[in-house]
């Protein structure tokens, strides 16, 4: 039986025999070392890399800012929403003698404001770290509330 010879695809490199440079181009030694790749890193990203770095979607310039402080959380609540949440029963709160009590402590409330209503009577019980504004202290005893901080 006949040996059937495939015909090959040539390569490039046949076709580009007796060409100076072999398609490798005349600047820095050609495919040759570290001399055509254009940098190193991020090197070349505001100038030759650019078109092909904002076609793939890359951003330029800063975006906000790096805070170099201490990070605290502080969650403020007003005094009427917090009444509020308590009567309709999102957070847990107990009557006592016709008052509402609520106990600030586990909740990682951090202060409490003055803003709102207060029309029933409220006993807030609250840690030596939580805030309370003058307002809302003013508040709660006008209607007839008291506010406890166990530590003082």
């Amino acid at each position: 039986m006949a040996k059937i010879r495939l015909k090959r695809k040539e390569k490039k490199t046949k076709k580009l025999r007796g060409k100076r440079y072999a398609g490798y181009g005349q600047v820095s030694g050609g495919h040759r070392g570290k001399g055509q790749r254009g940098g190193k890193g991020k090197a070349g990203i505001k100038d030759h890399k650019k078109p092909g770095l904002l076609k793939e979607g890359y951003e330029y310039g800063s975006r906000g800012f790096t805070p170099h402080g201490p990070f605290r959380i502080e969650r403020a609540i007003n005094i009427g929403r917090l009444i509020e949440l308590a009567k309709s029963g999102r957070i847990r709160s107990e009557n006592e003698n016709g008052k509402i009590v609520v106990d600030l402590r586990g909740m990682g409330v951090t202060k409490v404001l003055g803003g709102g209503a207060v029309k029933d009577p409220v006993k807030l019980i609250l840690d030596d770290k939580i805030a309370l504004t003058e307002r809302a202290r003013e508040k709660i005893e006008a209607a007839g509330g008291e506010v406890l901080i166990p530590n003082q």
